[in-house]
């Protein structure tokens, strides 16, 4: 039988490891906007090189989650841990899938006639990378206040996102060199929409894990 401390242990290294993973999706976000605007061929490979870890990673927190569920039977804020680390990594799971698709197609793309809507991508990068830091914060923390920021972040996201779109059918009516590219830049600006869709589940089970509610309903509540 599991010894008190040897739980105690694994709680932590769930969290450790929930948090190691949530940095570096952060990380490659960011870094697929460098490749895009900056022509930053390493720092798309960096995030295609690491997806294969991260894909370990991540399946290794699911099997520490369903461990400690199925076996411990954790109870109360350690259960409310446990089940947010459960959500979290899987939201977790496609931002960096996103993000290794989007650093395939920037090294695939002729990223100098892309150039002129590369700046907009690199905006949106940033601003789902920010949204992913926030939740993850709060989830670490327990400042729902930061986790509650994220929502109306989305806002500026899906903004650029229609700004984007708007260009792109611009350059497609101009026929500019720009135009080849347009579709894998449509492409990448829905994926980084769709991450910050992602940032705001993250910051609900930060509220959840904090508070022990999810989208104001108390765990066990009926809807």
């Amino acid at each position: 039988m599991i010894t008190r401390s040897s739980y105690t242990k694994q709680l932590e290294q769930l969290d450790g490891h929930v948090k190691a993973i949530s940095r570096a999706v952060v990380e490659d976000v960011r870094a697929t906007g460098r490749a895009l605007a900056e022509e930053d061929e390493e720092a798309a490979s960096e995030v295609i090189d690491g997806h294969d870890v991260a894909i370990r990673l991540e399946r290794s927190v699911e099997d520490s989650c369903m461990g400690l569920m199925l076996l411990q039977q954790p109870l109360a804020r350690d259960l409310r841990l446990v089940t947010a680390a459960f959500r979290a990594i899987t939201d977790l799971s496609r931002i960096e899938q996103m993000a290794y698709e989007t650093a395939l197609l920037a090294r695939e793309m002729d990223i100098h006639k892309a150039h002129p809507l590369a700046n907009d991508l690199l905006l949106m990068s940033n601003r789902a990378a920010a949204m992913v830091e926030a939740a993850m914060d709060s989830f670490e923390t327990g400042d729902v206040a930061k986790a509650e920021d994220v929502f109306p972040m989305d806002d500026s996201l899906d903004d650029l996102y229609e700004r984007v779109r708007g260009e792109v059918v611009d350059v497609l009516k101009s026929d500019s060199d720009a135009a080849s590219e347009a579709p894998e830049v449509l492409t990448i600006a829905k994926y980084y929409e769709r991450m910050g869709d992602h940032a705001q589940s993250l910051a609900d089970w930060a509220i959840f894990r904090a508070t022990g509610t999810y989208r104001g309903h108390a765990m066990g509540d009926k809807e």
